[in-house]
């Protein structure tokens, strides 16, 4: 039995933009081409969005009539989406000039995904990257997992600056600087080096300090490990496995990014969820652990690939 891996909204994002940039310089010559742009750019401007996950990536015909005639027709924009679904295929498929050019990319392909009416539902479309369908698992070929970034991320008000940061060397230094500073003056403070002759200005320079240093933590982790947890009150919404990742901005000058995502994957052994986290057996490293059988089934976690190894 196989099942159908959870879309990779990083992977999708990037596949979408060049889609973008594909039908900039290819116009579309049917209307089947119009839908299929269209799509394109709804689907980025949700994964771009805040708190946004695949679940929302699904259009109806009437939608999708309505964005592209400016009527809202339900009958109408069935029979509508019907007479152009053939030709839609062909857009999608992977033989498609569209495709072709995301795999010389080394993107990821597009497809086009039906969801049949149910209960009184409409029909829906979505597009996603080429279904990625994974075998039901045995032990004896759980060597490897496949980590999945499910969202970029749900910060709130005061967290936004940071998320998909690009930092410079320049920055870098001066951002260690900063959090050394307001870790150092604190602790001067309660040794009574510096009397700032107010017991609740030193007071708040104190707390100031204490989440300082929870920062930098995160800070140097993130520098070293390359990962780091995200902290849970910047978050919208409690979560497991929200990270914040280090990743390569593409700029010569600034060639450190950030990114906060979402992370999840499925054991290989048994088929429940992993949970990434720090562990002290191995020396501090991030690690994906199952849900059910957290001592047992133990892989490793690479930001970079998205691959996790059999540990034990």
């Amino acid at each position: 039995m196989e099942v159908e891996e959870k879309q990779d909204v990083e992977e999708l994002g990037h596949s979408l933009e060049f889609a973008i940039k594909y039908f900039e310089i290819h116009t579309p010559q049917y209307k089947s081409d119009l839908i299929g742009e269209l799509l394109i750019v709804k689907t980025l401007e949700l994964v771009k969005s805040n708190a946004v996950d695949t679940s929302h990536y699904y259009f109806t015909a009437s939608e999708i009539f309505e964005l592209i005639h400016g009527e809202s027709n339900a009958e109408k924009a069935r029979r509508w989406m019907k007479s152009h679904e053939e030709k839609l295929a062909v857009l999608f498929s992977q033989t498609s000039s569209l495709n072709v050019g995301l795999a010389n990319s080394g993107l990821e392909t597009l497809s086009i995904d039906l969801i049949e009416s149910k209960g009184g539902n409409p029909n829906q479309w979505r597009v996603r990257t080429g279904k990625n369908r994974v075998a039901s698992t045995s032990e004896n070929h759980a060597v490897d997992i496949r980590y999945i970034a499910t969202a970029l991320h749900d910060p709130m008000p005061w967290a936004r600056p940071l998320m998909n940061l690009i930092l410079s060397p320049k920055l870098l230094l001066i951002v260690g600087i900063t959090f050394l500073a307001l870790i150092v003056t604190p602790v001067y403070t309660l040794l009574g080096i510096i009397d700032w002759n107010s017991k609740p200005f030193a007071t708040a320079v104190v707390i100031v300090g204490m989440f300082a240093a929870l920062l930098f933590h995160r800070y140097y982790e993130l520098l070293n490990k390359g990962v780091t947890s995200f902290p849970v009150f910047w978050s919208k919404k409690m979560g497991r496995n929200k990270l914040f990742l280090s990743q390569p901005s593409g700029e010569n000058d600034k060639p450190l990014g950030m990114k906060a995502v979402t992370i999840e994957a499925k054991c290989s052994i048994c088929g429940e969820d992993i949970l990434i986290e720090k562990s002290r057996e191995f020396h501090g490293r991030y690690v994906g652990k199952c849900r059910i059988a957290p001592s047992e089934h133990v892989f490793s976690f690479d930001h970079v690939t998205k691959r996790g190894k059999l540990l034990r």
